[in-house]
């Protein structure tokens, strides 16, 4: 009976050690069949991983300046072992070695050891022009030294030290000349590497520029070079490109102009850039620090055609209220002359140089200086016909108010073109004109408007293939409380109001039914004028602010506030007086190039040309 149970408790030994058996074939681990490898280094106890390009080669890039000569190596190796090699010893890596592994499959390989420390600069002197080591900046492929203000570096005599390396194409002491111009590169100073074999190349650079932080310095967009670069925020790294010239912005190539030595990151994109947001880069110091900065939409700024100040014209002070194009010619209108004056009391008409040409006929209308039928303000469509609108300031219920029309600046026979009064609007009050404005042409299709002062009531008449509706209809501005003066100016996608008053001072967008879609605040104004040119949405207006006309055109093709906020044009000028804030803008292409004009009473008229 113990005899049984002794071989029942063999049986159940051998049956369990063929179990195990099978398990441990079936499970075994796959990695003992990989080849073997080098899998990383550790030179002078510390790790570092290779770069492998599919071959039996572990290559391993150091800090510059490590001495390779007495390199404490361990190499680890995955799937196999080292064959006569002894880690953790010192060695002489200045040149490639072959090492013997053999792998736990039983195969053997040799794999090449590559380790590279890049040259390190020690020392640059300069015969005659000591240099402190802080104006010495060494990067990975520039030598980059600030030197005073007006120095020669014509015939510089450098010494050059190197830890790992020795000159190629260079001999210490020589002469050299260091300019830089745009067909005179800088000189490219070679360096062999520790292998004897690698050859380093920095372009060397003497600059009075400062050297150090990152730095944009400028830009080329679309071939124009920026003639500044604004600071917004040195804190926050944001800067603002100033352009000459308009051009499509919103798909621009550009260049970005660093400093010396400045390392731009290879991500940053340089065609099809819309520029009318704000886009990040990544620059590179020769201080060794990445900073991200932040660039805003453009800014052109230039010199204008034509600059006439308001007592060159002869008007009085506070009179001169309105301006625009009429073809090439510019009309202005004023109620005020100084004595002896020369311009007609009206609207004048004036060349691009500013020249004085004529006053607009008066004949078969009421048109005077006064505050009923005067006029202050006038509108020109696409084809240079002039509305200007009666001010009726004292009109009774049934005095009848005009806009009169010119077809041209020379016309001798004017027509009441649109004729109203309290009564046949259907008003409570006596319509005083806030402004008037047109889109379109009198001749085709066009939308005129007159807004009612400090009232929220805009009347809106159209013109269909040359045939007026003399009947308008009435729109509601978003904010009561308007000023004496304010515009509201069509354009094919609704209405931009220009306003100035109790509630709201600004440029706000509104949609056909006067929905507003976006505004800013806080800039007073009265008058706008839009266009559509390239593709591209423009209004341009005058806006009053710390009292300052400040000349400005925004592209709202995109219609939201950001637009608004974020100007193409900005320019600002000089403390005035303009109690009344009557400005005005236009724009008018000009021998295929388009331009802008802006008007502030008591300040000037001036002309851009916004295109090369």
């Amino acid at each position: 009976m113990i005899k049984i149970k002794n071989m029942k408790k063999a049986f159940y030994i051998l049956f369990s050690l063929f179990m195990l058996s099978s398990c441990e074939v079936n499970y075994r681990d796959d990695r003992a069949f990989e080849p073997a490898k080098i899998a990383a280094v550790r030179i002078n106890n510390v790790l570092y991983t290779i770069t492998n390009a599919g071959t039996n080669e572990a290559k391993v890039i150091l800090p510059p300046g490590v001495n390779l000569t007495t390199a404490k190596t361990e190499l680890l190796v995955a799937n196999g072992q080292l064959v006569n090699f002894e880690n953790g010893i010192p060695r002489d890596l200045s040149k490639p070695m072959d090492i013997q592994i053999i792998g736990d499959d039983g195969a053997s390989s040799t794999w090449k050891l590559i380790v590279q420390s890049p040259p390190l600069l020690v020392s640059l002197d300069v015969v005659g022009l000591p240099l402190a080591k802080d104006k010495i900046n060494f990067g990975k492929t520039t030598i980059i030294v600030q030197i005073p203000v007006g120095t020669n570096i014509t015939n510089l005599a450098v010494t050059y030290g190197f830890l790992n390396g020795t000159l190629k194409n260079f001999v210490n002491g020589a002469a050299k000349d260091y300019t830089i111009t745009p067909t005179k590169p800088p000189f490219k100073l070679q360096v062999t590497g520790a292998d004897g074999v690698t050859v380093y190349s920095y372009d060397v650079i003497f600059t009075s520029d400062a050297v150090g932080p990152a730095q944009i310095k400028g830009m080329v967009i679309n071939g124009d070079s920026t003639s500044e670069m604004v600071i917004i925020d040195a804190a926050k790294n944001i800067v603002q490109p100033v352009v000459p010239y308009l051009t499509n912005f919103s798909d621009a190539t550009i260049q970005l102009i660093v400093g010396f030595g400045n390392v731009i990151d290879s991500n940053f994109k340089t065609t099809n850039v819309d520029l009318l947001k704000e886009i990040k880069v990544k620059v590179s110091g020769t201080n060794g620090v990445e900073t991200e900065f932040t660039i805003r939409n453009p800014l052109i700024s230039n010199t204008p055609i034509l600059e006439k100040s308001h007592a060159s014209f002869n008007f009085a002070a506070n009179a001169g209220s309105s301006a625009g194009w009429s073809g090439n010619n510019i009309v202005i209108a004023t109620n005020a002359m100084n004595a002896g004056a020369i311009p007609a009391l009206g609207i004048n008409a004036y060349d691009l140089t500013g020249n004085y040409l004529n006053g607009l006929a008066k004949t078969g209308t009421n048109f005077d200086g006064g505050a009923v039928t005067g006029i202050r303000k006038l509108a020109t469509d696409d084809n240079g016909k002039i509305l200007g609108v009666q001010l009726g300031a004292g009109a009774g219920a049934t005095t009848i108010l005009s806009i009169i029309k010119w077809n041209s600046i020379t016309d001798p026979a004017p027509s009441n073109y649109i004729s109203y009064s309290q009564t046949s609007l259907g008003l409570a009050y006596a319509p005083r004109s806030a402004g008037i404005n047109i889109s379109g042409s009198l001749d085709g299709n066009a939308v005129i408007t007159v807004p009612i002062s400090g009232k929220t009531d805009v009347f809106v008449w159209t013109v269909t293939n040359g045939v007026l509706n003399p009947t308008p209809t009435v729109k509601s501005f978003p904010y009561t409380g308007a000023g004496n003066y304010y515009g509201v100016q069509p354009y094919e996608d609704g209405f931009v109001g220009a306003a100035t008053g109790i509630n709201f001072n600004g440029i706000n967008l509104m949609g056909a039914s006067f929905t507003e879609s976006a505004k800013i605040s806080g800039s007073a104004t009265s008058d706008a004028k839009t266009i559509t040119y390239k593709g591209r949405k423009y209004v341009a207006y005058v806006a009053f602010v710390g009292g300052k006309h400040v000349f400005r055109i925004v592209d709202f093709t995109t219609p939201n506030t950001y637009s608004l906020e974020n100007p193409i044009m900005n320019i600002t000028g000089s403390t005035v007086g303009n109690g009344n804030i009557t400005v005005d803008a236009d724009f008018k292409v000009i021998n295929n190039k388009l331009h802008v004009l802006f008007y502030g009473t008591n300040d000037r008229l001036a002309v851009y040309k916004l295109e090369q």
